[in-house]
């Protein structure tokens, strides 16, 4: 089984990570608008981190204190630098912190940057001590007016009057008030009665804080702004809009340095850059946001993806089946998703004034098939997959790429009924499925997490025992098939429990990229039933399975894991000819006979090789340059000397060598 280099998600785990993130970076790689397909290392599926050298860390308190005061420090240079600057809140987010400033007509843009960080640091070389000091509220009120801060003013009036500036959990997350857990309690605690508030005061500037800080100015790490953006005062539209300046820090230089690197190193992987460059997809305002337009090379991409996904589900025992786009409004009110999810699904109206909704998931329909061919025990396991093409009411505001899309979003998907006593071994074959496509695939850093759910707290439909009955299957699959897993008690799915697999993205962060989910309730909700040996009718239970998730996702997750450079059997154009001069066009037509024989049989079987030829009148060079920024694994460079010797030039990515044209395609399906 594939262990992940990244242990478990623990709660103490969690935390020791936190302080390693920051040293973790991306292994250096040739940028790859600079570099051929030589560099095979360029294609690696996985980011690699790695600790530089020994470093001091600071705690999850004392980095956290440490953040919230160049938050402090951020805005006493704002006001150092504009006087007439009006402060909202100032908060630390993953990674640093941000300062919402209100300067009117002035506007800062990062040319302005520089002087501030200046500013920043002449305030940390004077190392002045971070003094707390309580004031009654209404000292605390005039304070505020005295101080022309009219947004401090609308805080503490909150304050004074509801015993809380936390009206929402946006209010929470803005203000700061979302601390670490051991420091200074909930943020969600309501304070009934308000006698003093807190003041932190370095220097000639004061703020109302609640704390915790670094003990003085000359205590905190490296720092760095990053950007400005406008956000409306406590979210609200309706409020001013202010400008928030952000920053980013970490206890050591060294630390902020490889965290930086780490960002450049994800733009050059960001698949929503990567894509339109490398004609896989595109974006349209005619079209509509969030419904990516697949050009040529994405849809031999996809295609590529879903023949492969077939063929080995196919071998495992599954039925493919086919469902429409959209179902009538009845089919989802008897499944439940009308009550849990409408909000989240596109509806139609037909002529006679029927409801339906675009499909938003393939489970519905194929419940419909399974009571149409099961009726015994003996039926069981059912296994019905789809490549279904679904849609999602998604946020403009949560849309990304290919990554979150509105639709068509393609499904990987499959549904296995099965009885309880199959559970446990099914469940085992998934994990299989799981292990065989990512080792094929490359992805190498995944762990699972298994979410159960907390009878203490949780409601759940259904008998207590068969929750735990299917929990305890799905642990002992796990162990028995020797999975790297953790377990997350109170994050089961409403209709039962799953595993979700975990990564890291090019940003170092934890990402689902698949999960697999068991259903108690949903057939029983449906009336799904098979008659058992004792002719009773039973419920069966569900695992949905999605091993790549959509594959349009997943494309956005492989684009970024390989910067690019897409494994040889999988990628859009395998092979591109690039001719010197006209003279060897009949040569051309030679090797072009000899690749059309070549057939690629692993992974993908009877995988024909996709060819192209670049011989319009251009230099070699320009010819290499939009090869390489394609990134087309293998380059087939023929001139008249090649055409003598009966060979190639081959630039790859295990580097150039000459081949004869009698071993090509040997040498091609050694790729």
């Amino acid at each position: 089984m594939t262990r992940p280099n990244h242990p478990p998600s623990t709660p103490g785990a969690i935390a020791d990570r936190r302080k390693t993130n920051a040293v973790r970076e991306i292994a250096k790689v040739e940028p790859p608008e600079t570099s051929g397909p030589r560099h095979a290392h360029i294609s690696r599926w996985c980011v690699r981190f790695y600790l530089k050298k020994e470093v001091s860390f600071m705690n999850d308190e004392q980095l956290y204190a440490m953040r919230h005061s160049l938050a402090h420090i951020t805005a006493q240079a704002v006001q150092h630098l504009w006087p007439e600057a009006k402060f909202g809140v100032g908060p630390v987010v993953e990674n640093g912190f941000y300062y919402d400033i209100d300067l009117g007509d002035t506007k800062i843009s990062e040319a302005d940057f520089k002087k501030i960080e200046k500013e920043m640091r002449t305030i940390i070389n004077k190392d002045y001590p971070f003094e707390k000091s309580d004031k009654p509220i209404d000292e605390a009120l005039e304070w505020a007016k005295g101080a022309e801060q009219p947004y401090k003013v609308e805080l503490l009036n909150d304050l004074k009057r509801e015993g809380t500036t936390l009206a929402s959990e946006l209010d929470a997350t803005m203000m700061g008030m979302e601390l670490p857990a051991g420091i200074g309690g909930s943020a969600h605690q309501s304070v009934q009665s308000v006698v003093d508030v807190s003041f932190y005061t370095d220097g000639d500037f004061t703020d109302l804080c609640r704390g915790p800080h670094a003990e003085s100015t000359g205590k905190v790490g490296a720092f760095k702004l990053m950007r400005v953006a406008g956000a409306y005062w406590r979210g609200n539209e309706k409020n001013p809009q202010m400008q928030r300046l952000y920053g980013v820090a970490f206890a050591t230089q060294e630390e902020l340095d490889s965290y930086l690197e780490m960002l450049e190193q994800a733009k050059l992987r960001d698949h929503r850059k990567l894509g339109p460059e490398l004609g896989i997809y595109m974006m349209s305002d005619s079209v509509g946001a969030g419904l990516p337009l697949m050009m040529p090379r994405g849809a031999s991409l996809k295609n590529v993806l879903e023949r492969y996904m077939k063929q080995e589900e196919e071998a495992r025992g599954y039925s493919y089946v086919e469902t429409p786009v959209l179902a009538h409004e009845n089919l989802y009110q008897r499944s439940g998703h009308a009550s849990y999810y409408s909000d989240d699904m596109y509806k139609l109206k037909d002529d006679e004034d029927q409801t339906f909704y675009l499909k938003p998931m393939n489970c519905p329909h194929h419940h419909m098939i399974y009571e149409k061919i099961v009726g015994s025990y003996r039926d069981l396991p059912l296994k019905l997959a789809e490549g279904g093409r679904i849609y999602r009411k998604e946020l403009s505001g949560t849309l990304s790429g290919l990554i979150r899309v509105r639709g068509p979003i393609t499904q990987n998907d499959s549904h296995i009924y099965v009885r309880p006593d199959q559970l446990k071994d099914e469940f085992i074959k998934v994990l299989e499925l799981f292990k065989s496509v990512y080792d094929t695939m490359g992805v190498e850093d995944y762990w699972y997490r298994l979410s159960l759910p907390d009878f203490k707290k949780d409601k759940f439909g259904g008998e207590q025992q068969v929750w735990e009955d299917a929990g305890n299957s799905i642990r002992e699959a796990m162990r028995e098939f020797g999975a790297e897993f953790v377990e997350a008690e109170g994050e089961a799915a409403f209709y039962g429990p799953k595993i979700d697999v975990q990564t890291r993205n090019v940003l170092g962060k934890e990402d689902t990229i698949a999960t697999s989910q068991v259903d108690i309730l949903v057939p029983q909700r449906m009336g799904l039933t098979y008659i058992d040996e004792n002719s009773e009718k039973q419920h069966p239970i569900i695992i949905h399975r999605a091993i790549l998730g959509s594959y349009e996702r997943f494309m956005g997750f492989l684009l970024e894991k390989t910067a690019g450079w897409l494994p040889f059997w999988c990628a859009p154009e395998q092979v591109r000819i690039l001719t010197i001069n006209d003279t060897v066009l009949d040569y051309v037509e030679e090797i072009e006979s000899v690749l059309s024989e070549v057939v690629l049989m692993e992974p993908l079987k009877y995988n024909q090789l996709r060819v192209t030829r670049h011989d319009r009148n251009e230099s070699l060079g320009k010819k290499i340059r939009e090869a390489t920024s394609l990134k087309i694994p293998v380059q087939l460079i023929v001139g008249p000397k090649d055409k003598e010797a009966r060979e190639v030039s081959v630039r790859a990515q295990n580097g150039e060598e000459k081949v004869a044209l009698d071993s090509l395609a040997d040498y091609l399906r050694s790729l």
